[in-house]
């Protein structure tokens, strides 16, 4: 079985949604957005920063001084959730979401996911699921995984849905919400 599970995910593909219902037929904790919490409890920032920066590509420097006084403020937060989600890696049976959580737990018995879907798909969850406006929902997609990829590529030198870095791809859009669940519940308790 499965200690972990990461999954990383296209803007609409239902990745937060398949994480939340694996977790609860697996009985493991979830760490998503939870880890945003944290992050802002233990640098006592409001929620409203440390979430407008969570994922995101900080600007890296030619030079930059030893000294967390030093980084930048992306690279503090990104910092803290490393710590944050390593914690929760010190007990077994955890699902994370996002957050290059697979590059941070890349000693670990993990089982690296990406859910991906086809645009169509992906809108029309946007619209039905998260609610967004028809004329933005195709730039917040855009925005999110264009912000994604770049926190990923940057935090893990592998390209953000390969087949080389992430153990399984799963296209949300063909195989249906539940069937993604399943399939990583079969694996997760390695029946398949």
């Amino acid at each position: 079985m499965y200690d972990y599970i990461t999954i990383e995910r296209r803007y609409g593909s239902g990745g937060h949604e398949i994480a939340t219902e694996l977790s609860k037929r697996l009985k493991y904790r979830i760490c998503d957005r939870n880890v945003v919490v944290e992050t802002c409890k233990r640098m006592g920032l409001p929620y409203e920063t440390v979430s407008v920066m969570d994922e995101q590509n900080p600007i890296k420097p030619i030079f930059r001084p030893k000294g967390n006084e030093h980084l930048s403020l992306e690279d503090q937060i990104y910092n803290t959730e490393v710590e944050v989600i390593r914690e929760a890696a010190e007990k077994p049976g955890c699902v994370f979401v996002g957050r290059c959580a697979a590059e941070i737990l890349k000693d670990k018995k993990c089982l690296k996911v990406f859910i991906t879907a086809k645009d169509e798909f992906r809108m029309e969850r946007a619209l039905n699921v998260e609610k967004l406006e028809k004329d933005k929902a195709r730039d917040v997609m855009q925005k999110f995984d264009r912000n994604r990829e770049k926190f990923f590529t940057t935090h893990s030198g592998a390209t953000w849905g390969s087949t080389e870095y992430f153990d399984l791809v799963l296209n949300s859009g063909e195989l249906g919400i539940s069937a993604c669940v399943e399939i990583l519940e079969q694996l997760a308790k390695n029946i398949i």
